[in-house]
């Protein structure tokens, strides 16, 4: 994990996941239903889903976006995959042939396939068998490339400190691998408005407080400035609420 830590610093990390049979993949795509025609899409795509995506191998989970520019459309996710689900042709299989035939009459626009990779020390308390939550923060950070690697730092440490103080929320990362310009995603999975995206087991935990008796004086400040810094200054960070579809999503038992 250490060699891999480096390894983040010094290489772009799309070109170490293409040379990289092991990591763990992830496939979203975002989908537009034509004007007065949203009933008649998730009715396609329910039908569509059901069909041909009722097994763990098959699966496909459906979002939708309920707030930032793209409200109101919808995001499919797949995985998580090995590198070798990428060798599969689509466009000659009764599935594909059964979207475009059901499918896309009612489609106004799609955002095309972005494929992505885990980054698994970043990420906390993600569990793939695990059913999906009812909502999820969704952050896109787009990055300055000369300063990049101070927002990993910040988000490593924060990570280790709330595994060691057992914090209760759930982390994936993931960066971009193709389909996109290079970007990283931030996936916070929760229930409830209410309760937020977790907790500590102590109910005074003082963040602050114990991110610099982990990591120095002031570390805390420092961090976030610098990884405040390494974002773009136009559309660095969007977040987007995500709202769990299980009627056009996979159901398995």
């Amino acid at each position: 994990m250490k060699k891999l830590i480096l390894l983040l610093f010094i290489t772009p990390l799309f070109v170490f996941a293409q040379n990289n049979p092991n990591s763990e993949y992830w496939q979203l795509n975002r989908w537009d239903a034509k004007d007065g025609m949203a009933m008649e899409f998730e009715s396609a795509v329910a039908k569509k889903t059901k069909k041909f995506n009722n097994t763990p191998e098959t699966a496909i989970l459906t979002f939708q976006i309920v707030t930032g520019p793209d409200s109101g459309k919808y995001m499919r996710v797949v995985g998580p995959k090995s590198a070798d689900f990428f060798d599969q042709g689509v466009s000659g299989s009764s599935e594909y042939a059964y979207w475009v035939k059901n499918v896309m009459p009612h489609v106004k626009d799609q955002m095309g396939n972005i494929r992505t990779a885990r980054i698994k020390d970043l990420s906390y308390n993600w569990d793939n068998a695990e059913a999906p939550k009812k909502y999820v923060k969704f952050t896109t950070y787009r990055f300055k490339s000369e300063n990049s690697r101070d927002w990993f730092l910040y988000m490593r440490r924060d990570a280790k400190l709330k595994r060691a103080h057992g914090y209760s929320g759930i982390r994936g990362v993931f960066y971009s691998v193709s389909g996109t310009q290079w970007e990283i995603h931030v996936v916070e999975p929760y229930d409830s408005h209410g309760t937020g995206l977790g907790s500590y087991k102590t109910e005074d935990f003082k963040y602050e407080e114990e991110y610099n008796k982990m990591f120095g004086w002031r570390a805390v400040d420092n961090d976030r400035i610098e990884a405040g810094h390494a974002r773009r200054d136009y559309g660095g960070q969007v977040v987007e609420t995500l709202e769990f579809r299980p009627d056009m999503s996979t159901s398995i038992e």
